[in-house]
């Protein structure tokens, strides 16, 4: 009697040491969790704006200054080459951003013009939140996630 006493005895000591243990470990163990999520996620944004990225720039060289409709400076003078006509680029970008909310585009012409064999640079560029900071701290912390993509103009 006394050694089946003894058993039963024992292993409610160690019962409450695993609680405290389990009570312990738990919250670095779903920090360590939701770090590997974040991390995923991050990842998969950042090569969702590459891809998005590339193909607004596949669509800027394919319509260059002999495309149907032309995208960007029409002749080197103009002063912001940026700024005509590439709405339809930042259009591809962001359609082809499945999933990443709130993508900034930007389209450059560091030849100064749209003609063939020059180069066009497409970047696109996201907030992320990391979970923790977004339900803990209202989204105070965030990373600016960029994919980017230069190709020379075909057409």
């Amino acid at each position: 009697m006394h050694a089946l006493r003894a058993f039963f005895t024992d292993g409610a000591e160690q019962g409450a040491q695993a609680l405290v243990e389990f009570a312990l470990v738990l919250p670095i163990f779903l920090l360590v969790i939701t770090g590997l999520i974040d991390v995923s996620r991050a990842v998969w944004e950042e090569n969702t704006l590459a891809y998005a990225a590339r193909e607004g720039t596949r669509y800027a060289i394919v319509h260059g200054s002999a495309g149907i409709p032309k995208v960007g400076p029409i002749h080197p003078s103009q002063l912001n080459p940026t700024v005509y006509n590439t709405g339809n680029i930042v259009n591809v970008v962001r359609q082809n951003a499945i999933g990443v909310p709130n993508v900034d585009v930007t389209v450059d012409y560091p030849n100064g013009d749209n003609q063939r064999n020059h180069s066009v640079t497409v970047d696109a560029t996201a907030p992320f939140v990391p979970l923790p900071s977004q339900y803990m701290l209202g989204g105070a912390f965030q990373i600016t996630l960029r994919g980017g993509s230069q190709l020379v103009i075909q057409r």
